[in-house]
């Protein structure tokens, strides 16, 4: 269990491979932008595990050997769009390695943040793809409802309801607390806009 949940870095990271099939930038809304954080309150604290530790995680999770439940029903699509290559290279990086790409995936984290407090027009929905599909078209980690089936008002109500604490239980409360606050009213309402009936 403790070793499983490490590769929820991969969760929200890999979502938005851009650049680098290798970047981790998105890792921080679980992880911290410096893996400094329990992802979903279960995962071991990613900075601090072996280069070992994590490759062995992250292959599992690919061949489907590692992990259970909630945690590697996430990880796994994840992990699948991940070469060798690309898992040794985040390895490497994340276990202090490689403080070169750290900063890197330190200083995209922040560009990310701050296309986020973009105009609500702009807003980067991305890393969402990974747990609600690319439509949102999924249910995340099997529990949610299907967003792109509510109503605007229900998809603002909630996203609301998970940046002040009010909605939501358990593991995607922890998830979704992350994310939302993020977002300013007019992100919501952009994103409800968007993408509800």
């Amino acid at each position: 269990m403790i070793k499983q949940n490490i590769v929820a870095l991969a969760t929200i990271g890999l979502l938005s491979i851009s650049a680098s099939a290798t970047d981790t930038t998105a890792c921080a809304g679980c992880h911290g932008k410096n893996f400094e954080k329990s992802a979903m309150g279960q995962s071991k604290i990613v900075k601090d595990m072996s280069k070992a530790d994590i490759e062995k995680a992250l292959k599992g999770y690919k061949d489907g050997s590692y992990g259970h439940s909630a945690m590697k029903a996430v990880m796994a699509g994840q992990a699948k769009k991940l070469s060798d290559t690309d898992i040794t290279d985040i390895a490497t990086s994340i276990a202090g390695g490689d403080k070169k790409a750290e900063d890197a995936n330190a200083t995209k984290a922040e560009d990310a943040n701050a296309t986020k407090a973009t105009p609500a027009k702009e807003v980067n929905t991305t890393a969402c793809a990974g747990c609600h599909g690319k439509n949102f078209e999924k249910s995340a980690m099997g529990q949610s409802k299907i967003v792109k089936d509510l109503s605007k008002a229900d998809i603002e109500k909630a996203l609301k309801g998970y940046k002040d604490g009010s909605y939501g239980h358990s593991a995607m409360k922890a998830v979704m607390a992350g994310q939302a606050k993020k977002l300013s009213d007019e992100d919501i309402k952009a994103i409800s806009e968007k993408f509800g009936k």
